[in-house]
């Protein structure tokens, strides 16, 4: 079995800089993602489907970001590192064929109350022209040269939960309250290969994810997924209309009407962004995301399946901004595998609007 070296926390220096990287946004990259994950929303591919939507090209997704961050974590710290929380935004878009610098910096050594050795990481992508197009702030936990190692599933604390704001329009307040069922990430039972086509992609190359000796001596005991890993499947595509042939397959109903081109992808956008919106704003379309706050718990194994559980967080009043009218709407998921087990939440703040 190949060893790979990990850093522990004794090791950490607070204003530590992690070896960064560049990485190059192509076409070839976006539709990569969009295969592994199964993420087929137009403005993550589609140049001109995202022109028509206030984007100026297609633009890289929230999820493709946090799998960027989560790299140079482990990249720099080596598996035996577990991610326990990340914040992060987007101040501008990741445009197709965009240079990417991925960086990071270690801000703070700290002890958690249950004894965990803790590190907080500053991370930023930058781009030629913009110095920081998307930043974040990282928990993880480290192993410890007491031999404590990182504990592989912990439960959900009070503190990483989110209050409704006081000022929530009249809509989104008879929301509270509500759950609803999202998307599965994954259906069907997650494969070893499903995880292969993320590393791909972002070339990530956490053992943890593909080195199957190395997984199956580790504490999960099998290759798991990346904590931000997104694995809707094949039938995903039924969303936009591929595979409608498929016996039995729902075909969605502008396909129906054999509607072609731009006015379909506009007829059946509404159906993909519903899984990222399940309380969508009246008369708000259109739904950029403007910070994703997830919490790790229990890790993704090969064979697991995924499902969410959705609620509406807070949402502001109507603000006008330069891509339109609308809300800024925080949603949260709840993901729990088949044994009921929490995974993981991601809570998303989302401007929804109608474009200007």
């Amino acid at each position: 079995m190949t060893a790979y070296p990990s850093l522990v926390w004794e090791e950490v220096e607070e204003g530590a800089v992690l070896p960064g990287f560049d990485y190059e946004l192509s076409l070839l990259r976006l539709v990569a993602f969009v295969r592994a994950t199964g993420l087929y929303d137009y403005v993550h591919h589609d140049s001109h489907y995202a022109q028509a939507v206030g984007a100026k090209d297609a633009f890289i997704s929230t999820t493709q970001v946090g799998g960027l961050f989560t790299r140079l974590i482990t990249d720099w710290s080596g598996p035996a590192t577990l991610l326990r929380r990340i914040v992060f935004s987007m101040t501008a878009q990741c445009l197709r064929g965009d240079m990417l610098a991925v960086s990071g910096k270690v801000s703070r050594k700290h002890r958690g109350a249950d004894g965990s050795y803790l590190v907080d990481i500053a991370l930023n992508i930058a781009l030629p022209e913009v110095a920081s197009a998307a930043a974040a702030t990282a928990t993880v936990e480290m192993p410890s040269s007491s031999g404590r190692m990182p504990a592989p599933a912990r439960e959900r604390s009070a503190e990483e939960m989110i209050a409704p704001n006081e000022d929530m329009p009249d809509f989104a307040r008879a929301m509270i309250g509500q759950m609803r069922e999202g998307n599965w990430e994954p259906r069907a039972p997650l494969l070893a290969s499903d995880v292969h086509l993320w590393c791909e992609a972002l070339e990530d190359w956490n053992p943890l994810y593909w080195d199957e000796a190395y997984a199956a001596q580790s504490p999960f005991g099998t290759i798991v997924s990346p904590p931000v890993g997104l694995f809707y499947g094949a039938d995903s595509a039924l969303n936009v209309g591929l595979g409608c042939r498929k016996p039995g397959a729902d075909v969605p109903e502008p396909v129906l009407r054999n509607l072609h081109g731009m006015a379909l992808m506009s007829a059946l956008r509404p159906g993909i962004i519903k899984g990222g919106v399940p309380f969508p704003p009246p008369d708000c379309p259109e739904a950029v995301v403007t910070q994703a706050v997830y919490n790790f718990y229990t890790p993704l194994r090969v064979g697991d399946t995924l499902r969410t559980e959705q609620r509406l967080v807070t949402c502001s009043p109507r603000r006008k901004t330069r891509l339109g009218e609308g809300y800024f709407v925080t949603g949260e998921n709840t993901l729990l595998n088949q044994r009921g087990e929490l995974v993981r939440t991601a809570s998303l703040s989302l401007f929804c609007y109608s474009a200007a």
